[in-house]
């Protein structure tokens, strides 16, 4: 009971369950694994063609998939089950890996090859993100959901150190083969992890996947357009998809700018990775004493403020400072967006929700990585990610402006009610709805 309460005080109550710990590992070392292998591609890509819009190009097709098909893997969630969606997602990640590695062995392989290898890349990770962030629900009881998905969060953190640095580390001592190795072996764990994980969440009717998937999908849509609180907070996830995430795939060309080589890589990688962990730690209960909505604007706003930063300001030092900043409040921002969307969804559809989350907010990085890319051709890679770091801002002021509503929303113990303005919400709706399905 003490060390219950202990982890309740610092917002972590999901780690006192088993099997929301072991998936956690498990995914520490996939997502280093991840991290080290778009580390390898970027600074790859970026030798071979001395282009940063090759670069971007790279990640646009990488990221491609996951704008068309999250949604779509989100429906498969629903329907065929979170820890196979997981499975068949690692698998093909995993061959992908080897595949990179083997275009590599030879020295420079085609650019057209990387550029399939890549898109084969990003339908692998589409297949299982949606499952990735709705999982949680089902290892942790209702009142641990809001707690698990913050250290879902902090997870990528960590790992963007740890994969970060390592990859940085294996980048300037051999060959980019060793680092898409790497991945691939760290790619294979959650595979054995989920054939072993039991859940504590409602049984999914596996095997059974229905023909259609076109109605649930507009189904979820219409949820979110109905209300426009919710359809506010979805599409608000456009701009930190769309021109914030996207400094991530610029990072090996501003190490170059920088004159750091590929262990500065590591450092800028593993700098945001460090905000993000510190920023975590505490995230739990700062969005209960701040409410999630707020907690939602502050972190973009403090996103934007680290973008910017690393783009105009002089020094290596104070460039990797504002790394950890831009990497907190990423982490910030994304933790109690997925709160809130999973709060006000009805259960049924909590999967396309977050796949839908999902959608706009990585399915965009494939946009937003060209933009960055051409800009960096024309002008450098730290001015380019300043600007990220403007539009964003203007994104976050446009939707306070058009839905001031969002900034009174918070999210109870119990990770389903919500406080605030609840007006174009959906949730008295939705919870009546919940209700009464449960009584059938």
């Amino acid at each position: 009971m003490a060390v219950e309460s202990r982890l309740e005080r610092a917002g972590w109550s999901a780690l006192g369950y088993r099997p929301f710990r072991v998936f956690l590992l498990s995914m520490l070392a996939a997502t280093s694994g991840n991290f080290m292998y778009f580390a390898a591609l970027g600074w790859y890509v970026l030798k071979a063609t001395d282009s940063p819009a090759a670069v971007g190009l790279t990640f646009t097709a990488t990221g491609l998939p996951i704008l068309f098909l999250s949604t779509y893997a989100g429906v498969l969630t629903d329907r065929v089950g979170t820890r196979m969606m997981l499975r068949g997602s690692f698998v093909a990640m995993c061959a992908l890996a080897l595949a990179m590695a083997g275009s590599s062995a030879s020295g420079v392989a085609p650019f057209a090859l990387i550029l399939v290898l890549a898109f084969g890349f990003g339908v692998a990770q589409a297949i299982g993100a949606p499952a990735s962030v709705a999982i949680v629900s089902e290892l942790v009881p209702a009142a641990a959901v809001s707690s698990a998905t913050a250290l879902n969060f902090l997870h990528m953190n960590a790992a963007r150190i740890a994969g970060g640095l390592a990859g940085g580390v294996l980048l300037a001592a051999a060959p980019p083969i060793v680092t898409f190795v790497v991945a691939a072996l760290l790619f294979a764990i959650p595979v054995v992890v989920m054939t072993r994980l039991r859940v504590q969440g409602p049984p999914r009717a596996e095997g059974q996947l229905r023909s259609a998937l076109l109605g649930p999908l507009i189904e979820a849509i219409r949820y979110a357009a109905a209300y426009p609180t919710l359809g506010v907070l979805m599409l608000l996830t456009i701009a930190p998809g769309a021109i914030g995430l996207t400094y991530t795939f610029m990072l090996p060309v501003a190490a170059v700018e920088l004159g750091i080589g590929a262990g500065g890589l590591g450092i800028l990688m593993a700098a945001a990775g460090i905000g993000g962990l510190v920023a975590g730690l505490s995230l739990e209960s700062a969005q209960r004493r701040i409410g999630h909505g707020r907690a939602v604007f502050g972190g973009l706003i403090g996103a934007s403020i680290g973008l910017i930063g690393f783009g105009i300001l002089p020094g290596i030092p104070l460039a990797v400072a504002a790394l950890g900043l831009a990497g907190a409040s990423f982490l910030t921002y994304g933790a109690a967006s997925v709160t809130l969307t999973q709060a006000l969804a009805p259960a049924r559809m909590r999967g396309r929700m977050v796949s839908l989350f999902a959608t706009v907010y990585w399915g965009m990085m494939p946009v937003g990585s060209l933009f960055v890319g051409v800009v960096a051709q024309a002008t450098t890679a730290r001015i380019a990610i300043s600007l990220c770091g403007v539009g964003l801002a203007a994104a976050a002021a446009l939707a306070v402006v058009v839905r001031p509503q969002i900034l009174t929303l918070a999210v109870a113990r119990d990770g389903r009610s919500v406080s605030g303005d609840l007006e174009g919400s959906g949730a008295p709706v939705w919870g009546q709805a919940d209700l009464g399905s449960q009584g059938q």
